[in-house]
């Protein structure tokens, strides 16, 4: 409470500011005196609370990421093929090592007979990409998410929802931030595989892609 006086203190300042009643808790008790909260996801991605202290709306996501938003890279056309698309990314954040995800995720799929999309987040990957790697410093999901069999994630939660909105069954690898809480909500939901970790093996990669792909049960409920 020491170290966050000052942010304690703000939140106060703001509360009766906007609405004219005292802050009477600790700031991050602060969602509890909303009226409701609108979480951009669907019932079934989110963990059962018979009785919510604040009532629960689910809105879906919000967003949409299109072309409009974010142009066709120049080897689009290849996407037009028989063998599984996977999407990997990192999302727009956490993505200036990618020797957390993106790295590991390479190495596991190079070999294999499928077409790896990887989107940078705007930083560039270095060194040689296996021939069956596209990358982009962006992508425009609601295009490209359609096409693809999997989807590779550090566990971003907008990322995770526009993987559901089309169904894409997801492999989530990531601690920070609140992406140990989304794996394990990935597990739960039986949407993918969830690893709550900051990185993890090539062949632990590889092991869940199989039973990703190989196991029907994962796609349908991301469809769900």
């Amino acid at each position: 409470h020491q170290a966050l006086g000052p942010v304690q203190r703000e939140a106060a300042q703001l509360t009766q500011d906007l609405t004219g009643k005292r802050l009477d808790c600790w700031f991050t008790d602060w969602i509890g005196l909303s009226d409701g909260i609108l979480q951009m996801t669907c019932p079934s991605f989110e963990y059962p609370r018979p009785d919510p202290p604040t009532p629960i709306h689910f809105i879906g996501l919000q967003t949409t990421s299109d072309r409009q938003d974010h142009p066709l890279p120049s080897w689009w056309a290849d996407l037009d093929t028989d063998v599984p698309i996977i999407h990997l990314t990192q999302g727009t954040v956490a993505n200036a090592d990618h020797s957390t995800v993106i790295k590991p995720a390479l190495d596991a799929l190079a070999d294999r007979d499928c077409l790896v999309v990887v989107s940078t987040g705007g930083q560039d990957l270095t060194g040689p990409l296996p021939v069956n790697v596209r990358a982009a410093a962006y992508l425009p999901y609601d295009d490209l998410l359609p096409r693809c069999s999997l989807m590779i994630t550090n566990g971003g939660y907008g990322g995770v929802n526009l993987a559901l909105r089309h169904g894409v069954p997801l492999l989530v690898v990531g601690a920070t931030e609140d992406k140990r809480a989304v794996a394990q909500r990935v597990t739960w939901s039986k949407a993918g595989i969830g690893i709550g970790r900051a990185t993890t093996s090539p062949s632990r990669i590889a092991r869940a892609v199989d039973q990703l792909l190989a196991d029907p049960q994962y796609k349908n409920r991301a469809l769900e």
